[in-house]
């Protein structure tokens, strides 16, 4: 995983940065509905945190760079190596400015783009917090987990991510899981007509966070894109839940760790149950079901 480094080159999916239409309303869905923590107003973006980072998402209004995900790297000298390795392959990738950084608080960054042109913000020190995180809502929520990106250049993405020393844990049809550490993945690619975030994902306590969360958003008349359901690929409980302007965050809890022994992908059908075996489906949204 380590592509023959004694270290690795990346070591966290650390925040998602999201462009919206109504910054005011999704605020409200993220932090009096989801449960994180709203901690700063900055240049035009929201931050909320989910740990003790100091933020783990950020809505700013729509703009050509409002949209990426953060990467946290080991170091410097790791930044170096990824930005060559990408640009040997052919992709763009340039060191963020001391603004730039200053907005994604973090030390240092290359801001560069997958094959689908989605944003990755490759960033070494993000800041943490001293402080306890206190959510207004408490969802049971315990940390920022990882994402669901959307593809359209499903090759030249797992290429991408190659560089940076990601792996496939596993593969449902075409919808590839990546890990980065010790879990089965942090990051999903899910082969798309369009690029973008498909959704953010924070782990919580347990199951029954799981089940509380689902009977809150019922009741609150927040629609549920699937869940609450168990991917068989990684026995992570999940539910997909959707926000203003189209977003779609998820509290997910059991993922399966998986050792340093080296570990064949396996390939699961496209069907519903190989995305959940409770039985949950997605009807709405194409990149979460499978073809009837």
């Amino acid at each position: 995983m380590n592509n023959g480094r004694a270290i690795p080159l990346i070591n966290s999916v650390c925040y998602v940065r999201l462009a919206v239409g109504e910054p005011g309303a999704s605020a409200r869905f993220v932090s009096d509905i989801f449960g994180l923590q709203r901690v700063a107003d900055l240049d035009g973006e929201i931050a909320f945190r989910s740990d003790d980072r100091f933020r783990t998402v950020s809505l700013g209004r729509k703009a050509p760079d409002g949209a990426s995900i953060g990467i946290e790297v080991w170091d410097d000298d790791a930044l170096k190596e990824i930005g060559r390795r990408l640009r040997e392959a052919g992709f763009t990738a340039r060191e963020a400015t001391a603004d730039e950084c200053r907005r994604r608080y973090v030390q240092s960054a290359l801001l560069a783009a997958d094959a689908s042109g989605n944003r990755i913000d490759l960033v070494v020190r993000p800041t943490r917090s001293g402080r306890r995180y206190f959510p207004a809502r408490d969802a049971g929520i315990v940390e920022f987990h990882g994402v669901g990106l959307r593809t359209t250049d499903h090759a030249r993405d797992l290429a991408f991510w190659r560089a940076l020393g990601a792996e496939v844990s596993d593969w449902v049809g075409d919808i590839a899981y990546l890990r980065i550490d010790g879990l089965h993945h942090r990051v999903t690619l899910y082969p798309s007509k369009r690029n973008g975030i498909l959704y953010a994902a924070f782990e919580v306590e347990a199951l029954d966070q799981i089940m509380q969360n689902s009977y809150f958003m019922q009741e609150s008349q927040i629609r549920i894109v699937q869940g609450p359901g168990r991917e068989p690929a990684s026995r992570q409980m999940f539910l997909h839940v959707e926000g203003p302007d189209g977003l779609i965050f998820s509290y997910v809890n059991g993922m399966a760790k998986l050792d340093e022994k080296p570990r064949l992908a396996r390939q699961f059908p496209l069907t519903a149950t190989s995305l959940c075996d409770w039985g949950s489906e997605s009807k709405d949204v194409p990149e979460l079901g499978a073809p009837a």
